[in-house]
């Protein structure tokens, strides 16, 4: 359509932001989203991926501790913060498992057949399991699910 203000190029509709974060172009951004991160894992050569999903609340030991020892002194609740360090075991045990399944996957004699640890890129379990990985030193993703 013409403003009035003369010729103009006719605009792609790939290229209108306005049309491309609109409700009617949600079917492109949903399709995006999987073409896009496809694209990538052929690009890296991944063909095969272990998904790890969790809770995104569930924090480190590390991080747990230094809750309860800031509840301690007044700086919280010390109940809460507790519980949040008997959480913890399970972001540990993620981020062992993951560092394991790597070190697994990067022992296969056949290199076209490597495991890849996938996570949705949160925090908690999901930033675990990214985490063992990498202590492995091993490809791992993120996806950013959102």
């Amino acid at each position: 359509m013409s403003d009035g203000a003369g010729p103009q190029e006719p605009l792609q509709a790939y290229n209108n932001e306005e049309f491309m974060q609109g409700r009617e172009a949600r079917a492109l951004r949903i399709l995006s989203e999987y073409i896009e991160p496809q694209a990538r894992f052929e690009q890296h050569q991944v063909h095969d991926t272990i998904v790890v999903m969790g809770s995104a609340r569930t924090p480190s030991r590390e991080q747990a501790e230094a809750e309860v020892a800031a509840a301690q002194k007044g700086q919280g609740d010390l109940k809460r913060a507790e519980s949040r360090l008997e959480m913890s075991v399970y972001y540990e045990a993620a981020r062992e498992l993951a560092f394991r399944l790597t070190e697994w996957s990067k022992g296969l004699s056949d290199p076209e057949r490597r495991f890849v640890i996938c996570t949705g890129g949160g925090p908690g379990i999901m930033e675990a399991a990214n985490r063992g990985a990498s202590e492995a030193r091993g490809l791992n993703i993120g996806l950013s699910i959102s």
